[in-house]
């Protein structure tokens, strides 16, 4: 039996290793996700430890609420430290060194006058005199000495052309300055971290950028030479008062790479599911491709159940088959993948992510998930069938005109029904019972497969629908093709099917939430004009100077301006976000809807909580909320008002005083301004008072909501990127399910030759087959997306996304791309069908 087995692999080889081929993109995604995210953990441990040398303790606040949160750059984690604290350090016996650190966030304006566009923000430090306490190593020239003067990393230097010497102005808390170029410096080994632009200044002078004169981030200390480190941190830990920590700069390195290696974690994960949904569409062509050899191989499993094999034995020499398949995919993938990341790793040092070359890491933890996920994909793909195969009787089997009975669709109905209901309820528990997303993946999924059981039922229909405009004969011959074998169409299409729904699905969603955007906008903001960052909104680094305020203020024809500054807060230990914005001028440029209470309270440094969330939470006008600011402990907050819900300044709202009191640096996320007139001179004399501050756009509120429109439209297209791995799989399958059939009706074909069927005609035939079977793919996974985009724009309908938009230009193009994907699947099998000889062909049994 597994001579039987081997020689079948040979004799298939082809076939198997279009199958084959699913196994590997799937696994080669994998993979490399992997290989990438792995090799990014590895060099940040690496770049952290090698920077943390010389560094033995540090000493700082306790983070009260973990490591984590959107304000962790400018609002910082922990309370600061403040400088008073030195002296004592210093007085530590074992202490050699010791210095405070600073840090917070900048801008810089190039040679042309433009802010530096960087997806990484600019990071803003103090220059170290103690080299060993510093992370950052001198490349050339001098650290600052004095408040006129600065460093730059070399990755920048380079891209940007600056020399020592250079003035050049950084925009900090404070107006626009110029400095002196005095250094070029390097982080560890790489020439700057991740892409950042790093700035230093002395420290008097970084501490007055920052905001925060007088205190530092953390306090670095290098112990005597020979002096044991946990000894000296227990001794320093004496000297600090209750609030404050002394741990050692190993441990910080680590932490510090945790909190990258976090986001990897989620970078991982979101490659992860586009390299699942590939392997979940390769094991619909997996089951076909081994349900239709089965099928063709009838006569010989038959045959060898009439010398001896039993059932279990056919069983296994097909499952066998799948194994090695699996296997050998896996393998494949598994070295195709490696490569793989090592692109995506050059592409991010050409995207401006500055990593110090580091080897691949292929982990033990890759290979074992990579070769037993294909594997057991296309195991699991192959039982149904390989049952089948079990099942072929050995005498009946042998005779010429012998078609195994297939299963009954009344049965099939029943499974369909039950397994889609299933999917349904685990979609409906995910979305509406707020089950999770756990339970919105498995949903979808087992929806699809219930779709796919249940497809045969319609695939003979639509086949005859959709083939009928095909032109006669040639048209006609591949539409009864399509429709003569349901359950085979039905599962060639089952895998087009699934990348097209999830297409369809996102592109109802986005299309809704743009739909929806007008509505939010309008209901959110009064506002005439909106100033945003140059970098780019939302992101690190993209908060700009609250000092450009006064600067359109004096304007003509401006009114009102209120900055939006978001951070988060905590209540126990749970994050949440709160807005700040100008108590007089915010509810001008807002719409704030009180349900309770004034806007006025936001004077009186009171809190405005959306009244869906009040409700829920039970709180009232009156109550007190217990806030804790990571950079500055609990602050009791009177609730003085509720409004309804407005997407843009959040659930809870306060004054951006408040704000600014509680974080480590001030910083506004934009600045919403009233003007008396919307005429061009309005607009010119906005964008002439921010002129000296060119990290800032002034936008229209026109232009503004456009802009919002373009960032989610961006992340759209990068989805519909990433699932096109799918589709290819699909294309893979309905080339191969083409292939298998033209070998399976090489008699048929034969005969159509024989009665003066010309060459172009078959070709036609086999085209007009691929695009049926194509476009019925096209139509259930249409149908099953927008439904499930729909499902899933009705369950988030409360955030504001509550115009369901169909795709309609989206669906135009998924059916004219469909049409050519058709055309293109089917040119291989069509000449090879094209090919076949006449008189063997007719011989063929």
């Amino acid at each position: 039996m597994w001579h039987a087995t081997f020689k079948s692999l040979l004799a298939h080889k082809l076939r198997l290793a279009l199958t084959a081929l699913s196994v590997v993109l799937g696994v080669a995604f994998m993979a490399g996700t992997f290989v990438l995210t792995d090799t990014i953990k590895h060099t940040f441990d690496a770049l952290f430890a090698q920077t943390s040398v010389g560094k033995d303790v540090v000493v700082r606040a306790v983070a009260p609420y973990g490591t984590g949160g959107r304000d962790s750059g400018a609002g910082g984690v922990r309370p600061l430290t403040p400088d008073s604290f030195l002296a004592t350090v210093r007085s530590v016996p074992g202490v050699a060194a010791a210095d405070g650190s600073v840090q917070g966030l900048a801008t810089v304006i190039d040679k042309n006058g433009k802010a530096l566009k960087k997806q990484a923000p600019t990071l803003l430090f103090n220059w170290l005199p103690e080299r060993q306490l510093s992370s950052l190593s001198l490349r050339s020239g001098r650290g600052p000495e004095n408040s006129t003067e600065f460093t730059i990393d070399s990755g920048t230097a380079k891209s940007k052309h600056f020399h020592l010497g250079d003035k050049v102005t950084v925009i900090t808390n404070e107006p626009p300055q110029q400095f002196t170029l005095v250094g070029i410096t390097g982080f560890g080994r790489a020439d700057n971290l991740a892409g950042a632009t790093i700035v230093t200044f002395d420290t008097v002078t970084a501490q007055r950028l920052v905001g925060k004169p007088g205190y530092f981030e953390e306090i670095d200390v290098a112990a005597v030479k020979g002096t044991p480190v946990n000894p000296l941190i227990q001794a320093i830990a004496t000297k600090v008062p209750q609030g404050f920590e002394a741990v050692s700069g190993a441990a910080v390195a680590k932490e510090t790479a945790n909190q990258v290696e976090q986001f990897v974690g989620f970078f991982n994960t979101f490659l992860l599911v586009f390299a699942g949904i590939a392997l979940f569409v390769g094991a619909f062509l997996i089951f076909n491709t081994f349900s239709i050899l089965v099928g063709q191989r009838t006569r010989e499993l038959a045959l060898l159940r009439a010398i001896g094999a039993s059932r279990t034995q056919v069983n296994l020499s097909v499952l066998a088959e799948a194994l090695l398949v699996g296997l050998f995919g896996s393998v494949l993938g598994l070295i195709i993948g490696v490569p793989l990341a090592a692109g995506l790793y050059g592409l991010l040092g050409a995207l401006g992510v500055s990593l110090p070359s580091s080897a691949l890491q292929l982990l033990p933890r890759t290979i074992i998930v990579s070769l037993i996920t294909g594997t057991v994909v296309t195991l699991v793909s192959a039982i149904l069938p390989a049952f089948q195969a079990s099942k072929i009787p050995p005498v009946a089997a042998m005779r010429e005109d012998f078609a195994q009975t297939p299963t009954s669709l009344h049965r099939r109905a029943v499974a369909g029904i039950s397994v889609l209901a299933v999917g349904v309820l685990l979609l409906a528990g995910g979305l509406f019972a707020k089950a999770g997303i756990a339970a919105v993946g498995a949903g979808a999924a087992i929806t699809f497969i219930g779709v796919a059981i249940l497809a045969p039922f319609v695939a003979s229909p639509l086949a005859r629908v959709i083939g009928a405009p095909l032109p006669a004969i040639t048209g006609q011959m591949a539409k009864e093709n399509a429709a003569r074998n349901p359950r085979r169409t039905a599962a060639t299409a089952s895998a087009l099917m699934v990348g097209l729904a999830l297409v369809a699905a996102i592109a109802t969603l986005g299309s809704s939430a743009l739909a929806s955007f007008n509505g939010i906008f309008n209901r959110a903001i009064t506002a005439d004009y909106v100033l945003v960052s140059a970098n780019g909104g939302g992101g690190p680094g993209s908060g700009f100077s609250p000092a450009i305020e006064a600067a359109v203020k004096s304007a003509p024809g401006v009114i009102g301006v209120s900055p939006l500054r978001t951070v988060s807060w905590h209540e126990g230990r749970t994050s949440r976000f709160v807005s700040g914005i100008d108590p007089v001028a915010g509810p001008e440029v807002f719409k704030l809807d009180m349900v309770t209470g004034t806007t006025g309270v936001l004077a009186q440094s009171q809190l405005l909580v959306d009244n869906k969330v009040a409700k829920s939470h039970h709180l009232k006008v009156g109550d007190t909320v217990q806030m804790g600011f990571a950079a500055t402990g609990i602050k009791p907050v009177v609730v003085g008002g509720t409004f309804k819900t407005n997407q843009f300044v959040g659930n809870y709202v306060v004054s951006s005083q408040i704000i600014a009191d509680n974080v480590n640096q001030v910083l506004d996320d934009a600045l919403f301004l009233k003007t008396a007139s919307h005429s061009p001179d309005a607009t010119a004399a906005l964008i002439n008072a921010a002129r000296i501050y060119p990290n800032v756009n002034v936008k229209t509120a026109a232009q503004f909501k456009q802009d919002q429109k373009k960032q989610l439209n961006t992340v759209l297209a990068i989805v519909y990127v990433l699932l096109l791995l799918s589709i290819i799989i699909a294309l893979i399958g309905v080339v191969n399910t083409l292939a298998l059939s033209v070998i399976e009706r090489t008699r048929e074909i034969g005969l159509l030759r024989a009665i003066g069927t010309q060459r172009r005609q078959i070709k036609r035939m086999i085209r007009g087959e691929a695009v049926v079977v194509s476009l019925i793919g096209a139509v259930l996974g249409l149908v099953l997306g927008v439904a499930l985009g729909a499902a899933v724009v009705s369950a988030i309908s409360s955030s504001g996304i509550d115009t369901l938009a169909i795709p309609v230009s989206t669906i135009v193009i998924v059916v004219l791309f469909t049409l050519v994907f058709g055309v293109v699947a089917a040119v291989w099998p069509a000449r090879r069908a094209a090919k076949l000889d006449v008189l063997q062909a007719i011989a063929t049994a």
